[in-house]
């Protein structure tokens, strides 16, 4: 059996790298033509992202700025925190550092990788639908250009990111009253981009006192562009109302100086608007009879960092893996991949969405702001946030056991 996978981001890299160093034949369609990413990503990895690139065979000095240090910034409050770690110390290269790359360079060099090790790529290939017969995957109609064929898909990988139709096709559903976030970035010209170090601004508001469930970020991608955001849960009173671009342009007005950029969103060099991505597993199901869901398609990405490329990077490998074991024994060996997402970050998410609902009120939201720049609450915070929880215990230990036992009697958010 050979597996087919749809999609050449993080998720259906990874699973491809994953199958290839285990010596099974895959094959990658991504739909499109070139490289280019239009997401609305802030392109950050955490160390624990950047170990699972290294992982997977890349240099990640090649393909993105170390980043060493964090400012969470509220309310003219500034703390600054390193990279939280689950052991508090490094274990080789890109243990301590997180880096800042461009999506396109990355899907790039996985892409890259995938290639070398053997696996059929092809862009500008879409899936169109799936050819189904009695709930199993038989084949994938597909368009090349003008060009449209069919091939068989005895195993199969969705990972074509947020809002998958092919995943709709095959039954793939949204929790609507779960959580979901939206973003808006640019990437300007700096004078200050030179740093090592990233912004998170914390105190996005709607009008005077009206906070809202999300953050701003300032990421420098190399020596003379940085890469500015906002996002916003759907958590927010009345969501659909919000303006990114006004929250976007209020953000640039406060750091153009202190970064060199114009506070003018049309001057930037790269612009993109993110559509709804749903976060925190709010898609199911991500297993059926001979195929899986992985990456933005099954909404795997954090709900309170809404970083989705190192969830679509370990749930890839996951992915690979459990595609392996179906290639040698049988079809239904696909369904240990839902217990394994679930011992990944279940309960991690589903304490993350409790906190998302909870900063959706305009109390919350400052609170939580103005706990995250205080000494104690910023580390605590930012590894409560990233899950890098110690062995040792600690406050953001305690905290993730609490929010544990509470979710068990708690609603599902």
């Amino acid at each position: 059996m050979r597996p087919l996978i749809i999609g050449g981001g993080p998720a259906g890299t990874a699973a491809a790298i994953t199958l290839a160093e285990r010596g099974v034949s895959a094959r990658l369609i991504e739909r499109r033509v070139h490289r280019s990413s239009e997401k609305a990503c802030g392109g950050l990895l955490t160390p624990r992202a950047a170990r699972l690139l290294v992982s997977l065979g890349l240099e990640i000095e090649s393909i993105g700025r170390p980043i060493d240090s964090i400012d969470l910034v509220a309310r003219g409050r500034r703390q600054r925190v390193g990279w939280p770690t689950s052991t508090g110390v490094g274990a080789g290269v890109g243990s301590t550092s997180g880096i800042v790359v461009s999506r396109t360079r990355l899907d790039s060099a996985l892409l890259d990788r995938a290639g070398e090790l053997g696996v059929e790529v092809e862009l500008g290939c879409e899936a169109l639908e799936p050819i189904v017969d009695r709930g199993f995957v038989r084949g994938v109609r597909t368009a090349n250009g003008d060009v449209e064929s069919t091939e068989a898909a005895d195993l199969l990988l969705v990972a074509d990111g947020a809002n998958s139709t092919f995943g709709r096709a095959l039954g793939t559903t949204r929790r609507q009253d779960w959580p979901s976030v939206s973003a808006l970035r640019v990437v300007l010209e700096s004078t200050s981009a030179d740093r090592r170090g990233i912004e998170f601004h914390l105190d996005l508001e709607r009008g005077p006192g009206d906070g809202l469930p999300g953050f701003g970020w300032v990421f420098p991608v190399d020596d003379n562009t940085v890469n500015v955001g906002v996002q916003v849960a759907s958590t927010a009173r009345d969501a659909t109302a919000v303006n990114l671009h006004l929250l976007l342009e209020r953000l640039l007005e406060r750091i153009a100086g202190p970064w060199g950029v114009s506070e003018d969103p049309a001057d930037a060099v790269e612009r993109a608007e993110g559509t709804r991505t749903p976060v925190g597993d709010s898609i199911v199901p991500v297993a059926g009879p001979n195929f899986l869901v992985a990456g933005d398609a099954a909404g795997h990405a954090s709900p309170l960092t809404g970083g989705g490329i190192e969830a679509a990077l370990r749930l890839g490998i996951e992915a690979g893996e459990v595609l392996t074991a179906a290639t040698r024994t049988a079809p239904d060996a696909l369904q240990a991949f839902v217990p394994r997402v679930r011992a990944i970050h279940a309960d991690h998410h589903k304490a993350a969405r409790q906190i998302v609902r909870l900063s959706g009120r305009p109390l919350g939201s400052r609170l939580l702001a103005m706990l995250a720049t205080t000494s104690w609450g910023a580390p605590t915070m930012m590894r409560f946030a990233l899950a890098e929880f110690r062995a040792t215990g600690g406050a953001a230990e305690t905290l993730h056991s609490v929010a544990k036992l509470l979710g068990r009697v708690a609603p599902e958010a």
